[in-house]
């Protein structure tokens, strides 16, 4: 059934694929109104041409009518939705649609992930009209209004409703265009679902692993593992929630489908290729995340599928995306704003240069991190756009996964990697460092120094990942505790109500809670603080939790009991290591007490690898660490401890802002904390100590901040 050339059609979304359906509908009869934003100007004036094996065509300036407003365009009916997903996200697609939606309006949406159709239909009010398409087809934009056509496998065409009639109608609109090959399918949702079984493992994959080939996860022993067990977990989530939603006999995902699919993947033909989202990942352009990641996972998650995977890669990606966001906000800041705060700058290291001498103290009133901030934009603006994802990482407060791409370490142990973490300098012995570690958290003073300082009044008392600008230091605390759990539930799914965790150095109980709370585990918390301990079981009993943990008041340096041996399922460890005066002892005895196929995931500040110990004393002389670790130490010290490295998730990008709010929490509560028992000179201490590692960092990006995940195969 062929669509009547005097029905109006509305194009919304001028990139490739857009403007080659404007072109293709405008060669065929059709007359098409496109919306257009960066191309505007030169389709207005040049028209579009496409180079094609199926036939060039030239669409010439006023045979297709081209707007860069829907509110010009007006109500058509037909819409085509060819926009990237994440323009459709929040109230942007309701905005941008509605001009265009009639009483009669029928809107195709050419758009990868799963909840598009719902969306729509939202929009629409009418679940009748809406229609889906997946497009495969090869077509880059080489300039404004000039397009490559490689090849069109197929454009598969389905009905939100699956009726068959309506679907015959949205395929007439498409069936007389050249190179656009129109099909229907039976199902959307399933076909939905099974484009997504490749897109997610492989643009997931290659987003995390740095930006990579599909040839660079199917041929790597452990990524290629990762992406297919991902694949599996995407199509289980597919079948769950094509049964949940259909009305009528439901056409699941078949075995032989994900075979078929991964044998696909491991041609030579898609070594080098990189799926769109990736690459949008590489040119920093923002990545289509809701739909292709967030949704899918929160389907499974709804209807209790296990996507330990998923769930790892969905929030990595979140991360990732969210970071450079922020990042490119302080990008865009005028000259005028950077002179003024450089101006600032100037006043506040003065202001903090001031303690009381009688006179009245003057307190600092801004934290000093702008002229650091300034450092980065020029610096970026240096390397230019075509960073690595590494450099993404450093300079925009992303995360990257290094040791799942198995790089060679070798090269970062070789100098001083296979040196114990003791100082041989030091005469600390194991109780001193265990008393001194009391002396620092564990008062009643340094406790509300620290939960209101590193947790903003939250029991993550600890560093934070920021997934957002406006992000405080509680909120991104919390994101580390989270980020933790899912990487522990990702190496090995959590078995509700039965793994017994150790939580080894568990202050006031803040990951513990919320571990509880999310996998019903038995927790074991061992640590030092007597106090912190009995705050931690108030908060427990206050939660309903307490039946779920315990308390152990130790010093890991002294060793952990011997009946502990093969007890836990999981240690877990938040920024405690670095406490310990013999490292590899430590690790070894966190082996002993694992049960084979046991889950470590620890988290420490570290010194970076290459950073010298005296950059790094005036941190290590306040915080009770005799010799900082290096990331590299770890992993061989891992390794000599016979436990299997599965993943570093490095995290310190995020060290320079966090040390920034940490410093503007102590100026903002400077004359709470004076009441709580605190010292005037305590505090201006704190802001000297925090000031220099905004700056040591901004300078030298002299420490390192990440979690290891480690498995014990004995």
């Amino acid at each position: 059934m062929l669509l009547s050339k005097s029905q109006k059609i509305a194009v919304v979304g001028g990139g490739a694929l857009g403007q080659y359906v404007s072109a293709r509908l405008t060669e065929a009869g059709h007359r098409v109104n496109l919306l257009l934003r960066s191309d505007y100007e030169a389709v207005k004036q040049r028209g579009i041409m496409v180079e094609s094996p199926d036939g060039n065509v030239h669409v010439k300036p006023g045979d297709v009518d081209v707007f860069n407003n829907t509110n010009d365009i007006g109500p058509a009916d037909w819409v085509i939705c060819a926009l990237k997903s994440n323009a459709l996200e929040k109230e942007n697609a309701k905005k941008l649609l509605e001009p265009c939606i009639g009483d009669h309006t029928r809107v195709l949406s050419l758009l990868n992930g799963i909840g598009i159709d719902e969306l729509m239909a939202d929009i629409v009010g009418d679940s009748s009209r809406v229609f889906g398409g997946l497009a495969y087809i090869a077509v880059s934009r080489k300039a404004p209004g000039q397009l490559s056509h490689v090849f069109t496998e197929k454009t598969t065409i389905g009905h939100m409703l699956n009726t068959k009639a309506e679907v015959q109608a949205a395929v007439g609109m498409l069936s007389d265009c050249k190179g656009i090959n129109a099909g229907a399918t039976e199902s959307l949702l399933t076909t939905r679902w099974e484009k997504l079984a490749w897109n997610f493992p492989f643009a997931g994959m290659g987003i995390v692993a740095g930006g990579v080939a599909c040839g660079a996860l199917t041929k790597h022993e452990k990524l290629s593992g990762i992406t297919f067990e991902i694949m599996k977990e995407v199509v289980a989530t597919a079948n769950a929630d094509i049964l949940h939603r259909s009305m009528e006999q439901p056409r699941l995902i078949s075995d032989e489908f994900v075979e078929q699919l991964w044998a696909m993947s491991v041609t030579e033909e898609l070594d080098g290729y990189l799926p769109s989202t990736v690459i949008d990942f590489k040119n920093g352009t923002p990545i289509e995340s809701e739909f292709i990641f967030h949704e899918p996972t929160r389907r499974a998650n709804e209807l209790k599928i296990d996507v330990p995977h998923m769930t790892m890669v969905s929030g990595l990606i979140d991360i990732l995306s969210t970071s450079r966001a922020s990042d490119m906000e302080h990008k865009t800041t005028t000259t005028k704003k950077k002179k003024k705060e450089e101006e600032q700058e100037i006043t506040n290291r003065h202001n903090a240069a001031g303690i009381s001498t009688g006179e009245k103290r003057v307190k600092p009133n801004k934290r000093h991190t702008v002229t650091n901030e300034e450092k980065k934009r020029k610096e970026f603006e240096r390397r230019g756009s075509s960073i690595t994802h590494r450099s993404c990482a450093v300079l925009m407060g992303g995360i990257s996964i290094s040791a799942l791409m198995g790089r060679n370490e070798s090269r970062l142990v070789a100098d001083y990697g296979r040196r114990s973490f003791t100082s041989s300098s030091s005469s600390s012995s194991d109780s001193d460092v265990g008393s001194k570690v009391v002396e620092q958290y564990d008062s009643e003073q340094t406790r509300q120094f620290y939960k209101t300082v590193m947790g903003g009044g939250g029991n993550d008392i600890h560093f934070g990942v920021f997934k957002s600008a406006d992000e405080g230091v509680r909120e991104a605390a919390a994101n580390t505790t989270e980020l933790m759990l899912d990487l522990m539930q990702w190496i090995k799914p959590v078995v509700p109500n039965a793994a017994q965790v150790l939580d080894l150095g568990s202050g006031h109980g803040g990951a513990t809670h919320t571990m509880v709370q999310r996998f019903g585990t038995q927790n074991l918390c061992f640590n030092i603080g007597s106090e912190q301990n009995d705050m931690n079981l108030e908060t427990c009993a206050k939660l309903g939790i307490e039946g779920n943990v315990s308390c152990h008041r130790g010093d890991f340096n002294l060793g952990l009991p011997e009946e502990w041996s093969d007890r836990f399922d999981y240690v877990y460890s938040c920024e405690v290591l670095c406490h310990a005066a013999d490292k590899p002892a430590l690790l070894a005895e966190i082996r002993r007490v694992l049960k084979p196929g046991g889950v470590l995931v620890f988290s420490d500040i570290m010194g970076a690898d290459g950073v010298s110990e005296e950059v790094l004393r005036p941190f290590t002389d306040r915080n009770t660490t005799t010799v900082m670790g290096r990331p590299s130490e770890y992993r061989y010290q891992l390794k000599e401890a016979a436990l299997r490295e599965v993943c570093y998730v490095d995290m310190s990008p995020n060290l320079e802002e966090f040390f920034g709010l940490m410093l503007k929490q102590v100026e903002d509560n400077y004359d709470n904390l004076l009441k709580e028992g605190l010292t005037d000179e305590y505090l201006q201490n704190w802001i000297n100590s925090l000031s220099d590692r905004v700056n040591v960092q901004a300078e030298h990006n002299a420490f390192a901040w990440g979690v290891f995940g480690a498995v014990n195969d004995a």
